[in-house]
C-alpha cells in the first residue's frame, strides 16, 4: 500500500499511534517512511476528517503501519 499526499486513510486503532478509535485522516504530507518493530511505517502530517467528510480544522500527527493503511479517497 502506498501512502500519498491527498489521500484520506482510514487505520484500525491497534495501527497508529496514538489515538483512539478507528483514524481517518486527510494526509497532508509523509513526513517518512521506515521500518519499526518489523513492519514499515509512516508517519504523515493532516487532518482528521469528520463523519460528513468535512476536515477537522486543527493539524495533526499519526505514526501508521502502512500495511493496515485502507485509501478511502
Amino acid at each position: 500500500m502506498s501512502v500519498t499526499t491527498g489521500n484520506v486513510i482510514s487505520v484500525p486503532e491497534d495501527s497508529y499511534r496514538y489515538g483512539e478509535g478507528m483514524l481517518k485522516m486527510y494526509v497532508a504530507e509523509v513526513v517518512s517512511r521506515g521500518p519499526y518493530d518489523g513492519q514499515v511505517w509512516a508517519e504523515l502530517r493532516g487532518h482528521d476528517v469528520h463523519p460528513d467528510g468535512t476536515l477537522v480544522a486543527r493539524e495533526r500527527f499519526a505514526f501508521v503501519r502502512v500495511d493496515r493503511v485502507r485509501v478511502v479517497s
